[in-house]
C-alpha cells in the first residue's frame, strides 16, 4: 500500500512537468526541453516484460533528443531483459519518508503567479540549469494550482510540495551554491513536515539519487528508506 501511494505521488507530480505517454505496462515521461534530466525523462511503473514497449520507448526518447532512462522497482526479470538489450545500470533512486514533527515551524514564502520568477531563479542556480529558466517558469504557471512552491526567507532555497494519495511529496529541493551548508534546505523540510501535520497527511516522502551523495544527509535528518528503484540507460 505504501509503495503504491508513493508511486502515485511521484507520477502525479511528474505529469505536471513532463508529457505522460501510456505504454502497455508502464508510463513514459518526456520533456524535450529538459532533455538530459533523469527524473523528468523516464520509462517507469513497468509491470511486464514487453520487448516492443522498450523499442517504442527508445524511439520516443530519440525523437525528443532525450537520454533514455528506464526505472525498475524490484523486478529482476525486467532488469535481465534490459541488460541483454545493452542497457547498463546508471544510478539508484532511494525513496525516503519521515513523519516526525519538528518542534518549531520555520517560515517559508509561498510562490504565486506574481513571483514565479523568484522560484525559477533559485531552482536554476541550485541545479545549474540557467538554460531551463523559461521552460521552468512556464511549467510553474501551468502547475501552480496543483503544486505548492515555496522559497526560504532569504530567497536562497526552494522546494515544491505535492499532495496526493494521503501523503506529501517533496520535490525540487535546492539551495543556491553560495548559501549551502547553512541549514536552509533542512529548514524547508521542517516546514514541509508541519504542512503534513496541518493537512492531516500520513507522511512526507522524497526521492534522492545515489550519485548525488545526499542519502547520509537525509538520514541524519531522520528520513527512513522505504525502497529503491534501479535506473538503467543505454
Amino acid at each position: 500500500m505504501m509503495i503504491s501511494q508513493i508511486e502515485s505521488n511521484d507520477t502525479g507530480f511528474t505529469r505536471l512537468w513532463s508529457d505522460a505517454i501510456p505504454m502497455p505496462c508502464g508510463t513514459l515521461f518526456l520533456n524535450p526541453k529538459l532533455a538530459d534530466d533523469i527524473f523528468f525523462n523516464k520509462l517507469t511503473s513497468v509491470t511486464c516484460i514487453d520487448d516492443t514497449m522498450i523499442e517504442k520507448s527508445l524511439e520516443d526518447f530519440k525523437k525528443n533528443h532525450s537520454v533514455p532512462y528506464v526505472y525498475s522497482l524490484n523486478y529482476p526479470e525486467f532488469e535481465n531483459m534490459l541488460e541483454k538489450k545493452g542497457f547498463v545500470h546508471h544510478d539508484t533512486q532511494y525513496v525516503l519518508k519521515k513523519n516526525l514533527l519538528p518542534q518549531k515551524k520555520p517560515n517559508a514564502i509561498k510562490i504565486t503567479l506574481d513571483n514565479i520568477d523568484t522560484w525559477t531563479g533559485i531552482f536554476c542556480k541550485a541545479y545549474d540549469c540557467q538554460a531551463w529558466s523559461q521552460t521552468v517558469s512556464s511549467i510553474l504557471e501551468k502547475s501552480i494550482s496543483y503544486v505548492d512552491y515555496f522559497v526560504d526567507e532569504s530567497h536562497s532555497a526552494c522546494v515544491a510540495l505535492y499532495e496526493a494519495s494521503s501523503i506529501l511529496g517533496l520535490y525540487c529541493l535546492g539551495t543556491v551554491p553560495d548559501k549551502r551548508n547553512r541549514g536552509l534546505a533542512a529548514s524547508l523540510i521542517d516546514f514541509a513536515l508541519h504542512e503534513v501535520d496541518s493537512m492531516h497527511l500520513e507522511f512526507l516522502m522524497l526521492e534522492t539519487y545515489k550519485r548525488d551523495n545526499l542519502l547520509e544527509f537525509y538520514s541524519k535528518l531522520g528520513f527512513q528508506e522505504v525502497y529503491y528503484k534501479t535506473v538503467y540507460t543505454i
